[in-house]
């Protein structure tokens, strides 16, 4: 008796409202995209197997049969890149709400993280390619190389990997 009536009076419209509340979902990044995440599982093996190769540095004179796989992770970073800034963010107020707190006076809608990322890692191995034909490189230069293409690949992975659940 007690629930029928609560049910009947101002309960039933927070009851309503509560239920209706428990379905709604807000969307604050892109959608996952498999083909994006397949091309990037494809593409780190790549990477990591030219990096490999060079890890005990490299010569300038070998640099012509390393250049098409340069050239390759280089134009595959890039596609990558624009597939993933392609897809359509959402634009609510919440995340216009959230840039405001974090600060950011710009307005702009933020970039998405992968995309930076895959940006990024093209222009990491556009560099040491450019060091590759120049010089060479040493042990300690593709060392190096090789730690930012990790952060870079690590970023993008995660976050790619975040959207899938």
């Amino acid at each position: 008796m007690g629930i029928l009536k609560c049910l009947t009076g101002k309960g039933s419209v927070l009851g309503l409202v509560l239920l209706l509340l428990s379905g709604c979902a807000t969307q604050l990044a892109p959608l996952y995209d498999k083909a994006l995440m397949d091309g990037l599982t494809a593409v780190n093996s790549s990477a990591m197997e030219l990096l490999a190769s060079a890890e005990g540095g490299t010569d300038k004179a070998g640099f012509g049969t390393r250049e098409p796989g340069y050239n390759q992770l280089i134009g595959r970073f890039d596609a990558l890149s624009l597939q993933s800034a392609a897809r359509p963010v959402p634009s609510n107020d919440v995340l216009a709400d959230v840039r405001k707190i974090a600060g950011d006076k710009t307005g702009q809608a933020p970039a998405i993280p992968s995309a930076t990322a895959l940006n990024k890692l093209a222009r990491t191995f556009a560099m040491m390619r450019d060091t590759d034909k120049a010089q060479g490189l040493t042990p300690l230069e593709v060392k190096a190389f090789r730690g930012q293409v990790v952060i870079y690949l690590d970023q993008a992975l995660t976050y790619e990997a975040a959207l899938k659940r």
